[in-house]
């Protein structure tokens, strides 16, 4: 539905163009009166078409570069706090995933994965950043606090896209390096609170991913490690 503010203003200035043109016709002529009309007319028209389009298209640029897309629902339950040790349960909103669990010891849950940015220009065409999740593991508030702990990660991979049924890599590689919309490809990492009750969720931007508090339990925490 956002075309139709980009749409109706470029048929605006192409009819303002179209009469400026005529009214030129006209005064070549030497109809000075209507060819008048339609140059001031038509000059007027066009250069509101064209004005109302550029809003249009820095309104449609700016939403979406700051569309956010679901990813998944993360849950923490507490199993012995005192030892730090937590089952975390991800619940993925981008697909039909089966629900992952798992124990995770440490203060903070880490949920990454590699994104793919495009270019502005592409964004604003409706292409959105993709990503693939890795894996959720531990942190810990502090490096001397995590020296010598254990590692406790989950594997979050997914399948791999169906288009890697029919073209081999090498392929896929080749075609977006050469469609020169990619932006870059990184990875990218969210951590929050590990607090008893407290379920968080993450989403992706066009700059990679972010997780937001979605309950009062996640508020807490989060508010207490400011």
């Amino acid at each position: 539905m956002g075309w139709i503010f980009l749409a109706v203003p470029l048929l605006v200035a192409v009819f303002g163009v179209i009469w400026l043109l005529s009214g030129v016709g006209h005064v070549s002529r030497g109809n000075a009166g209507k060819g008048g009309r339609g140059v001031l007319g038509g000059g007027a028209l066009a250069a509101v078409g064209l004005a109302l389009s550029l809003v249009g298209i820095n309104a449609q640029g700016f939403a979406r570069l700051t569309h956010e897309g679901p990813v998944a629902e993360v849950s923490v339950r507490a199993v012995d706090p005192a030892n730090s040790l937590y089952i975390v349960s991800v619940r993925r909103l981008d697909g039909s995933f089966p629900p992952q669990t798992c124990n995770i010891q440490g203060d903070e849950w880490l949920i990454s994965g590699r994104v793919q940015k495009w270019k502005p220009w592409a964004n604003a065409l409706g292409l959105d950043a993709t990503y693939s999740l890795n894996q959720i593991s531990n942190r810990y508030r502090s490096a001397e606090r995590g020296n010598g702990k254990m590692i406790t990660s989950c594997d979050l991979a997914g399948p791999a896209p169906q288009v890697n049924q029919y073209l081999p890599d090498w392929m896929v590689h080749w075609l977006i390096d050469h469609a020169y919309a990619e932006d870059r490809r990184f990875g990218d990492a969210n951590y929050m609170p590990l607090a008893d009750g407290a379920t968080y969720r993450v989403v992706i931007t066009q700059f990679g991913f972010n997780t937001e508090p979605e309950n009062a339990s996640a508020n807490n925490a989060n508010e207490t490690e400011r």
